[in-house]
């Protein structure tokens, strides 16, 4: 079945927050109790699940709300300043052109995203999905396809996380997991998302999303 609406994930997918969040992450340590992250072990981190990342640099799981809500706070400073991935603002007006819809569901502030994508002139999103729990993604998802009445086999969320994975299996739908954002290929593989790929420009080669959709 043809996909005609994309839900993306805003962190790690559209927006490259990653090197920010690290650091501002590192910045915290002292004030949380846990370590900060050497720069040659980044990688390690970013192929790793949440509780293999607090079991490593000493987060006691209890923080870890504490310490995301400081990280978006801190973030929120710096949005002028962050970057799109390359190529992503492309692959989203072609999109468009193609007819399809697209949408965010992300943790972070709606706020901090719609200043983001105005001062990018980035308008291709028809809603956005905000929610500052860090779990419950497979909730928020369902709950956004019933608020605007999408078909869930015509949809595809893109992320770049395992629980983004983890989230879209419960529900049958497409999961299409980008290996340029928080989580490395292989931890993203070993969970099996329906299409993993490298760069934007690969999202246009789906074949489900290849065809000019006759309806919005």
């Amino acid at each position: 079945m043809q996909l005609r609406t994309l839900i993306f994930d805003f962190d790690g997918t559209i927006a490259d927050s990653f090197d920010a969040t690290w650091r501002i992450a590192n910045e915290l340590a002292p004030e949380f109790g846990y370590r900060a992250a050497h720069e040659d072990e980044i990688e390690l981190l970013r192929s790793s699940g949440y509780r293999e990342i607090a079991a490593r640099l000493g987060v006691a799981w209890h923080k870890i709300p504490m310490i995301v809500a400081r990280i978006r706070k801190e973030l929120s400073r710096t949005m002028s300043s962050m970057a799109t991935f390359e190529g992503v603002p492309g692959v989203l007006s072609e999109l468009r052109a193609r007819g399809k819809k697209l949408g965010i569901l992300t943790s972070n502030e709606r706020a901090n995203v719609e200043r983001f994508l105005i001062e990018r002139e980035l308008n291709h999103f028809d809603f956005i999905g905000s929610s500052a729990s860090l779990w419950g993604k497979e909730r928020r998802l369902r709950s956004l396809l019933r608020s605007h009445r999408l078909n869930v086999h015509e949809c595809a969320y893109v992320g770049d996380e395992v629980r983004d994975i983890e989230a879209t299996k419960p529900l049958g739908m497409c999961m299409i997991a980008v290996a340029w954002g928080y989580t490395g290929a292989s931890n993203l593989a070993e969970h099996r998302p329906d299409y993993l790929i490298d760069r934007p420009s690969e999202l246009l080669e789906i074949p489900r999303l290849s065809q000019v959709s006759n309806r919005s």
